[in-house]
């Protein structure tokens, strides 16, 4: 009983939808939109997040340099002793010969102007977290802690500014993707509220002749959901184009930065996302929409 029951509304919801078929279009096109909008925003804020976190960790390295006339062992000793701690994630030892023969390739105009090698050898220190870099960097600097460095350099202002800039995009986003979320189910629950309206003569005979509200409001309800999801459909697919297209786009940019950054979502998330978003914005903004229309009647 109850599942035929069920497969009457669906069908009613169906047969009430080719009927508004005019009506459902926009309906369609408006939630489509709205979608589109929301999810792109969405998209953009989630990449650019993902871009800024990614950006410190290419800046997670600190270069040690001995003096020019240190002995070798005494850089294998300081590896050693770098990577015991716990801030350390790798080192590796560039040779001031290494250095030197880079130079001659590159510049070798330069070479023939210098008569002896003048480079040290440097150690390059991977760290754990980019966070630490400064302060790790700082503990290096102490001459009394290791008197066998002669210099550290490290890109501690530029981590905090990237670490800094994450924040505010996370917090930027965050109140972008409420106040959109917000805004699209406003929009949905108006437009799903117009195309009841339209049929308030048809709820009232309806109410007339003894049907339940919860036998009103389902089919309305299937409604909603079929335009949130059929909406979330459209949107993700033109979300995907668009993001492959900007994303050919970055790619042919030669840059360090914008390097290829994969992202934790696939295509098919960002699909399966839209079109679950559409369905439960649609039920939401319809039983909204329903509620107070019913209560108006």
């Amino acid at each position: 009983m109850i599942l035929g029951s069920l497969v009457f509304l669906v069908g009613e919801a169906g047969r009430n939808i080719r009927r508004n078929g005019l009506m459902s279009l926009a309906a369609l096109g408006t939630v489509t939109v709205a979608l589109t909008v929301l999810g792109g925003s969405l998209w953009t804020t989630f990449r650019l997040s993902e871009f800024a976190r990614s950006q410190p960790d290419k800046f997670n390295r600190i270069d040690v340099f001995l003096p020019p006339k240190a002995e070798r062992s005494k850089a294998e000793d300081l590896m050693e002793q770098l990577q015991k701690m716990p801030e350390v994630k790798g080192v590796k030892l560039v040779t001031k010969e290494e250095a030197w023969k880079t130079i001659e390739q590159s510049q070798p105009v330069l070479n023939e102007a210098l008569e002896e090698n003048p480079l040290m050898d440097k150690i390059e220190v991977e760290m754990q977290e980019a966070g630490k870099i400064s302060p790790f960097a700082e503990h290096l600097r102490n001459k009394d802690t290791f008197p066998d460095i002669a210099s550290v350099t490290d890109a501690g202002e530029e981590v905090r500014s990237l670490i800094n800039l994450s924040r505010v995009i996370k917090v930027i986003g965050g109140g972008l993707a409420v106040g959109l979320f917000i805004a699209t189910l406003f929009i949905i629950h108006n437009t799903i509220r117009l195309t009841v309206f339209a049929r308030r003569r048809e709820i009232r005979i309806m109410q007339m002749v003894g049907a339940t509200a919860w036998f009103i409001r389902i089919p309305l309800l299937l409604e909603g959901v079929f335009h949130g999801v059929v909406g979330g459909t459209i949107a993700g697919l033109l979300i995907l184009f668009a993001g492959r297209e900007v994303s050919q786009f970055v790619t042919s940019v030669r840059s360090p930065l914008l390097g290829n950054l994969p992202s934790q979502l696939s295509a098919l998330n960002i699909f399966g996302l839209m079109i679950l978003l559409g369905g439960v914005l649609g039920l939401v903004g319809s039983h909204l929409a329903i509620r107070r229309f019913l209560k108006q009647l």
